[in-house]
């Protein structure tokens, strides 16, 4: 790990730790850091309004760290108000049930649930994936016009042998996904999953979380019926949420 990281860190927790203030040289002393060090991180932390200084010369932690605590609240808050769904729809379809987040562009997984006889291991909570060779990301470009015109505008990649890669196509897709409701990644993301995507509108109606239903692909998975457990899943979680 980067030691400055390190330092810029331990230095953000010693000042969280004094509710009350604490001075440059304290900080120094407490981490046996040279003073110049110390007050550069300072500065660097100041400027993102991570740290605030008083008029008693005390640094004290900054209104920024309110909102990325905020930020962290909101997300631990769907989580667990989907949890409890998300575990039953898993256990219900016998496949791994996601939640996802949309951030910067691309789908980052929150939770997940995989039932007791999963065949194949699934993406990790906090891992990555793209909007366009997803369920989860489909079913969110389905809700968010400006971001899907902007993924456009570049080449798709191209993830397997059924990957959509043609711009028109993958548009077409989308606007059929909104008008039933659903998504569907059969095996565009990776060759050996289908998953199916649906949407989790929050108290304004706006899509920013999703769930997926992942398993291995087989001719005799009833998509219809995780579908439509699906739908009573994320309709459960809207609710509670604030969407009526």
């Amino acid at each position: 790990m980067n030691k400055s990281t390190v330092r810029t860190i331990e230095v953000l927790e010693l000042i969280a730790e004094n509710k009350n203030g604490i001075t440059l040289t304290e900080i120094s002393k407490e981490l046996n850091m040279p003073k110049a060090s110390t007050s550069d991180i300072l500065k660097s932390l100041m400027l993102k309004r991570m740290v605030e200084l008083t008029d008693s010369r005390l640094y004290k932690i900054g209104v920024k760290n309110l909102l990325l605590g905020n930020a962290y609240l909101a997300n631990i808050d769907v989580v667990a108000v989907s949890m409890p769904y998300i575990n039953a729809l898993s256990e219900q379809t016998s496949n791994t049930v996601f939640i996802g987040k949309l951030i910067d562009n691309r789908i980052t997984y929150l939770y997940k649930h995989e039932p007791k006889d999963f065949l194949v291991s699934t993406c990790r909570i906090g891992s990555r994936a793209g909007l366009s060779t997803t369920a989860l990301g489909k079913i969110v470009l389905a809700y968010h016009d400006d971001i899907l015109e902007s993924i456009l505008l570049n080449p798709l990649p191209k993830k397997t042998q059924h990957t959509i890669t043609d711009p028109q196509k993958l548009k077409q897709e989308v606007a059929e996904i909104k008008d039933r409701g659903y998504s569907i990644d059969n095996r565009e993301h990776d060759d050996r999953i289908l998953c199916v995507g649906l949407p989790i509108f929050d108290e304004h109606g706006r899509v920013e979380h999703c769930i997926g239903i992942s398993g291995v692909y087989q001719e005799s998975r009833d998509i219809e019926r995780e579908v439509e457990l699906g739908k009573v899943c994320v309709q459960n979680i809207s609710q509670h949420l604030g969407y009526l």
